[in-house]
């Protein structure tokens, strides 16, 4: 009885966890340029690099440690 609960439990969990992930991931746009900006992510202390396109002024974040 109780692994018929579990397998429920399991997939909301799982569910939850991809819905409620609000880290940003970053996006692979193109015409961006890398900056001389650098910060260090406080979530997964990896070093990021912000990268923008001059003609939109749009900004991405990017991992240099990658």
């Amino acid at each position: 009885m109780s692994i018929l609960l579990g397998i429920p439990v399991a997939v909301v969990l799982v569910a939850a966890y991809f819905v409620y992930d609000r880290r940003y991931h970053g996006k692979n746009a193109t015409g961006l340029h890398p900056t001389n900006e650098v910060f260090r992510d406080p979530t997964t202390g990896k070093r990021m690099r912000v990268h923008e396109n001059p003609s939109t002024g749009a900004r991405e974040y990017i991992s240099d440690d990658e």
